[in-house]
């Protein structure tokens, strides 16, 4: 539990894989209170390592869990090799090997544009074998030279009466592959049609298929209301074409926020946003304004006392857990939960952030920035650039580092690295349960091996 207290321009000295140092115009690493968007918090380096997904990598995540969906990626050599083999490498893309093609553009393409050899690129994979839905995924190069795909695809779509839609994954307007997310999501749009009206929830953003095991499916399991579709994880074409059924969207990753605002937009569905929330008057208020829009008064009462029994068990949790984690310090690397409304909680909770890495802030998150400003001013920088931030543990000396780091090279730093990623399948109370738990477990953890670590040493 370090009282290091470092300047406001703290800028170490950092080495890149080869070792070399780091030039000296490097732009100095800014507090939070500094910063006022993502887009005013620097990279610690030049050159990222080991970086951040490109939007096709995210898109491809999503593509696999989209039941008998194919895909066609267009660019150049680098971007199809990319994608065929991340495809090919089986393990979390699955069978999406045997459903994703690739078109590989020429500089002729590149210069006189690239519409008939993609007409020809799908007829063949229709030729092939009818795909229930076809995903056209441009890279960066198409949409530099500026062919219109989407007119493309929609007119072929038309000819071939095949479903097809496109996916824009451009990484130079984007910070990560969550972009890529976002953009697949909304290129299911297309595919929805009008439905006579059901009472029912679509549920947008899980990307994990432990969604039934939630504290919010067993919500709406105790309220009766059916889910009409989960998207992406477990959904066909015939169940996005019938997504406009439903009465509600429950969007449950922020990544689904463009697709539901669309459908709002085009059939008047409205929507509410119900991510991994860790704090528990947001996670109240959540089920609060999920109870408003679909709860008669009679049903009201009952599920009010249900979320009673769920916040008084979770309080009870964190009456135990909090005491234990005053004056401990972190940084934060990254998690599947919402990055500031994470932080606002650990310091609420007692924890000291020493360094925030950030890879989304929108203007719904100022309200956890000035959470943590009311107590504790942490430096901020971008997330994905592990190798120039490894030469500021030994300055900032936390005692955790949550997200994905060697956890060998830090317990030898004295700090212990915990992954969050166990938490992302979990909603509601339920999830502050878990985290409390998990931050407790991470307590032990720290006594265990360095605590005692160094008494053993010493003695």
């Amino acid at each position: 539990m370090s009282t290091f207290s470092a300047s406001p321009s703290l800028q170490p000295r950092c080495q890149s894989p080869s070792g070399l140092s780091r030039p000296e115009n490097s732009p100095p690493i800014k507090r939070l209170a500094q910063v006022k968007s993502l887009e005013d918090i620097q990279p610690l380096s030049h050159a990222v390592f080991p970086g951040s997904h490109c939007p096709l990598f995210g898109s491809l995540m999503l593509i696999r869990r989209i039941r008998n969906a194919s895909c066609l990626v267009v660019g150049t050599d680098e971007c199809t090799y990319y994608a065929k083999s991340s495809a090919m490498a089986g393990g979390d893309f699955g069978t999406l090997a045997e459903r994703c093609y690739s078109l590989v553009l020429q500089p002729t393409d590149i210069s006189f544009g690239s519409g008939d050899k993609l007409n020809a690129a799908i007829e063949e994979i229709t030729a092939q074998g009818r795909p229930e839905l076809l995903f056209v995924i441009t890279t960066c190069v198409v949409e530099l030279i500026g062919d219109d795909f989407d007119s493309l695809c929609a007119r072929a779509a038309a000819r071939l009466n095949i479903a097809v839609t496109v996916i824009h994954t451009e990484h130079y307007r984007s910070e990560n592959h969550l972009a890529g997310m976002e953009a697949a999501l909304t290129a299911c749009l297309p595919v929805m049609r009008e439905q006579p009206p059901q009472l029912a929830v679509n549920i947008l953003g899980p990307r994990h298929d432990n969604f039934a095991q939630s504290e919010l499916a067993e919500c709406l399991n105790t309220i009766g209301l059916p889910i009409n579709l989960v998207l992406p994880s477990d959904c066909d074409i015939s169940d996005l074409v019938k997504a406009p059924a439903a009465r509600l969207n429950l969007v449950t990753d922020r990544i689904g926020l463009p697709l539901a605002q669309a459908m709002l937009d085009r059939f008047s569905l409205p929507y509410i946003y119900f991510d991994r929330f860790v704090t528990p008057r947001t996670i109240e208020n959540a089920y609060l304004d999920l109870f408003d829009k679909i709860l008669k008064p009679e049903t009201r009462q009952r599920m009010e006392e249900w979320l009673n029994s769920k916040k008084t068990a979770a309080r009870r949790i964190a009456e135990r857990v909090t005491p234990k984690l005053q004056g401990y310090s972190y940084i934060y690397g990254n998690t599947p939960l919402p990055q500031l409304e994470l932080n606002a909680y650990l310091t609420e909770l007692g924890l000291q952030p020493k360094l925030i890495q950030l890879s989304q802030w929108t203007t719904a998150d100022d309200t956890a920035v000035n959470r943590i400003l009311a107590k504790y001013n942490p430096y901020v920088t971008r997330n994905a650039n592990i190798a120039p931030l490894r030469d500021m543990y030994d300055i900032l000396r936390p005692e955790f580092y949550f997200g994905h780091e060697y956890f060998e090279r830090l317990l030898k730093k004295g700090i212990v690295q915990r992954a969050m990623d166990r938490l992302g399948q979990a909603y509601g109370f339920q999830l502050n349960t878990q985290l409390l738990l998990f931050l407790e477990e991470s307590i032990e953890m720290y006594q265990s091996l360095v605590v005692k670590g160094a008494q053993n040493v010493a003695d």
